[in-house]
């Protein structure tokens, strides 16, 4: 049994059904994420291995122990929000500095803190005066104020700019193999996510559409999707899309994505050859079996598959 270990979880709000009959498992020492679109019940999972809702049905252990209302275990946990609320008239330091107290810690660990997210000089800055980016840091801070053994983070690098997202996930990784922290972090962006988690839970609709190992379920979404790379990705998807056997298509800077049925790949290759020429794009690479944290996504997203 994981450290964190979930059974059927139901939770409803009213009429709406928000997780329906969700289970997982992250193991100690690991980095999760869960992953799904807006409304897929990843907040409300969160909220529940936190102890702040009350499910409605299955079962939830943290640490061994039920979460809901349960003081002894939030000792050992620290969450970091997607929209931190903070008594906004108290000043930054001062407020870290009671947490300390609260939790046993020398008043010294505030400070320190502090300084490990980057927000050196705002010691006695009231938090209303922090920026956007500013509070995240101190949202982030105030949730190591305990040295916790399980971090719970929602959405941690919204607000902050390219520097500081590098910097946390840079920390995330620090904590992890230095501390044997867990982390279980939901986030919208995968390509960070990828960088950190070594585990993933992918959830939609409520329900969880896979977990397990992010390299394993990367290499399920693999097969039937060829990357093209191109310098002109708009001219030759145009005449790709054509193709009747392509089942889906994207484009971005750096090339074209294309979904195929394993059989086709070889006249895919041909028709891109062909469609280059006429078109005068310059191919330099075409890989069959590419697949990524985002294509993972897709696939839940449009349950193009059976859940795992």
């Amino acid at each position: 049994m994981g450290l964190v270990s979930v059974d059927g979880l139901t939770k409803s709000y009213g009429r709406v059904l928000a997780v329906d009959g969700l289970s997982l498992e992250v193991e100690e020492g690991s980095i999760m994420g869960l992953i799904g679109p807006n409304g897929a019940g990843k907040t409300t999972t969160l909220k529940v291995l936190l102890g702040l809702l009350r499910p409605d049905k299955g079962r939830v252990e943290v640490f061994g122990e039920n979460p809901w209302d349960n003081p002894k275990i939030k000792y050992r946990i620290g969450a970091i929000y997607e929209k931190a609320n903070f008594p906004s008239h108290h000043k930054v330091l001062d407020y870290l500095e009671r947490s300390c107290r609260i939790f046993g810690f020398p008043e010294s660990r505030a400070e320190e803190m502090l300084e490990t997210v980057g927000l050196k000089g705002v010691n006695d800055r009231p938090i209303k005066g922090l920026s956007a980016g500013m509070l995240q840091k101190f949202a982030i801070a105030q949730a190591l104020i305990n040295k916790p053994e399980f971090v719970i983070a929602d959405e941690p690098t919204s607000h902050l700019d390219p520097q500081a997202r590098n910097d946390l996930l840079n920390l995330i990784l620090r904590l992890n193999h230095d501390e044997r922290v867990t982390f279980l972090i939901s986030s919208h962006i995968l390509p960070e996510l990828s960088r950190v988690c070594d585990m993933a839970t992918i959830i939609n609709e409520g329900r969880v559409w896979a977990q397990g190992r992010l390299t394993e379920l990367i290499e399920k979404a693999k097969v039937g999707v060829t990357r093209v790379s191109t310098d002109k990705p708009e001219d030759l998807a145009k005449a790709i899309r054509e193709l009747g056997y392509v089942k889906r298509l994207e484009i971005d800077d750096r090339g074209i994505s294309v979904d195929v049925a394993q059989e086709e790949n070889q006249q895919l290759y041909e028709d891109v050859l062909k469609f280059a020429r006429k078109v005068g794009a310059k191919v330099s690479g075409i890989e069959s079996g590419t697949a990524s944290l985002e294509e993972l996504f897709r696939i839940a997203v449009e349950g193009k598959e059976e859940k795992a």
